[in-house]
């Protein structure tokens, strides 16, 4: 049945073959186009099996050629490991004789690797280094395992010796340093032990990292003077860090005057304009007032001649118009009362400003309070430089307020002392002339016309 069953589908392939390429008109056609189908089909199979026997062959190659490596690869991992015991026991061996022979010499050996490692960058971190470059590489046996030599701890032993040494010595050298203008120059050195450095007129620095000297940012006040005179041989004394630079560095961090106001931000700009409104206003009443003395100075020194043209000679022309006592000490009375705004004039201005410039003061302080316990609110209190703002304009504002307040009170009290004196002048010249006998009127000099 089943081959019954091949023979049919194999006709009905055939029959669609023969189909789809040309139909045969009679038996013989048919068969012969089948044989030529079968001859075919034969030699398609040849080439399927000779490419498949070659593949085979090619597969067998290769399989041959991996066992033999993995042959050679035995062999050399078991050569490895012959090697790799003999050359462990050769190395427990020598370890053995090393500590045989060095003995009580291991632990000085110990020893002088700990103390060289310690001593490697405490030698790249001093100022001695800027004199005797690369010091520290003579100590590289603190990080290998070999024995160190005796050129080795005679190295150890003259770094500490030329450390110590060095630390009370104030020796000149030549080496290379780095401006305030980033350029990089060959400059003669005087170093002060561990301490400070100077090149010129400019105090140094020790960078560690990069093993160079470098001029501070911020020089200490007067320190080109006191250099100059102390390279000259005229001083004996020059200032120096103790801190190794790290004082001098601080001046770099402190602000400048125009930092500290910019701290009281607008509050402390408004407190610094009404001090210079004040001291304005206080330099002019001054000026105007000092003309007045000397007018009036003037008129003193020519009584005979009265003048409208100061505060005097007005007041005294009241006091000699006819009339009674009365008449002429009210008339006085009022031209005194006349010249007083002028004198006057701008001190109850100037203490307000006075009054004020505290209570402006007091408000940025409360300003810079509130920020900064807002800055608290947002940030907490891990980082004080969150608060530093709010703080500087609380206490900035405090300062400016105090600072412009005590001028003004000064000057206040200066421009009240003289008003009080010229006015005094006015009052006791025009007191004694009421007190004599009313004569005739002394000559007057009229302004002239323009």
């Amino acid at each position: 049945m089943k081959s019954l069953l091949v023979i049919g589908l194999t006709a009905s392939l055939l029959g669609a073959s023969v189909t789809a390429a040309a139909a045969p008109e009679t038996l013989n056609g048919l068969l012969e186009q089948v044989r030529g189908f079968s001859a075919a089909d034969k030699v398609t199979n040849q080439k399927r099996e000779q490419a498949f026997n070659q593949d085979l062959a090619q597969k067998r190659a290769l399989l041959s050629k991996s066992r033999d490596r993995l042959a050679l690869a035995e062999a050399e991992q078991e050569r490895l490991k012959e090697a790799f015991d003999a050359n462990d026991l050769l190395l427990a061996e020598k370890e053995a004789q090393l500590t045989q022979r060095a003995g009580q010499l291991g632990e000085v050996f110990g020893v002088a690797k700990e103390k060289a490692a310690e001593l490697r960058p405490l030698l790249a971190d001093s100022l001695v280094s800027a004199q005797h470059p690369d010091r520290d590489q003579v100590l590289t046996f603190a990080d290998s395992k070999r024995v160190p030599t005796l050129q080795d701890l005679e190295a150890l032993w003259y770094q500490l010796q030329l450390e110590m040494t060095a630390s009370g010595q104030i020796s000149q050298f030549s080496a290379p340093v780095i401006g305030q203008d980033g350029q990089q120059r060959e400059l003669a050195v005087t170093r002060f032990g561990v301490f400070s450095a100077a090149a010129e007129d400019l105090y140094l620095q020790w960078d560690a990292e990069q093993q160079t000297l470098a001029a501070l940012p911020t020089q200490p006040r007067q320190a080109a003077s006191q250099l100059a005179a102390y390279a000259s041989g005229t001083a004996a004394q020059v200032t120096i860090d103790p801190s190794r630079g790290q004082l001098f560095m601080l001046l770099d961090r402190e602000p400048r005057l125009l930092e500290r106001i910019q701290q009281g931000g607008n509050v402390g700009y408004l407190i610094l304009a009404l001090g210079a409104l004040g001291l304005l206003v206080s330099l002019y009443q001054v000026l105007r007032m000092v003309m007045s003395e000397i007018k009036v100075a003037a008129q003193l020194r020519r009584p005979e001649k009265l003048s409208v043209k100061n505060a005097l000679g007005r007041v005294l022309l009241a006091a000699q118009q006819t009339g009674s006592a009365e008449q002429r000490e009210l008339k006085v009375d009022e031209a005194i009362l006349q010249e007083l705004p002028a004198i006057e004039r701008g001190q109850s201005f100037v203490k307000l400003l006075a009054a004020v410039a505290p209570l402006l003061g007091l408000l940025g302080t409360v300003i810079g309070m509130i920020a900064t316990f807002q800055s608290i609110t947002l940030f907490g209190t891990s980082d004080p430089k969150l608060m530093a703002g709010g703080i500087s304009q609380a206490l900035m504002t405090t300062v400016l307020g105090l600072v412009v307040a005590i001028p003004l009170l000064f000057c206040h009290s200066y421009l009240a002392t003289r008003s009080r004196r010229l006015t005094q002048i006015l009052q006791e010249k025009s007191l004694g002339l009421l007190a004599e006998p009313v004569a005739a009127a002394p000559q007057q000099e009229l302004p002239r016309a323009a």
